[in-house]
């Protein structure tokens, strides 16, 4: 699995999340929503010519648009459970 890039950040009425830009152990990039040792998948990209750059634009984007709504700028959230993190893995291992 590769080092973990950041693809983007936004706060929400709680805490600061990052958006993170990883490989999942089949090497298919993968876009998480980070906040303490908790994160959610956001999405796994499954083309076998997905690239790293789309994978930081989809978490740049994910990023803005959580902040849109958490900011009121957007009427729904663009991904309900990333941002209660109810369906969320422990990520210290």
């Amino acid at each position: 699995m590769s080092a973990a890039r950041i693809g983007g950040r936004y706060r929400s009425s709680w805490e600061s999340h990052e958006v993170l830009v990883t490989r999942d152990p089949a090497g298919r990039w993968q876009v998480v929503d980070t906040v303490g040792t908790q994160a959610v998948v956001v999405e796994t990209l499954t083309g076998h010519d997905d690239r790293l750059d789309q994978a930081l634009a989809l978490a740049c984007d994910y990023a803005a648009e959580q902040q849109a709504y958490q900011d009121g700028r957007r009427g729904s959230d663009p991904f309900p459970s990333a941002s209660s993190m109810g369906k969320a893995i422990d990520a210290t291992g």
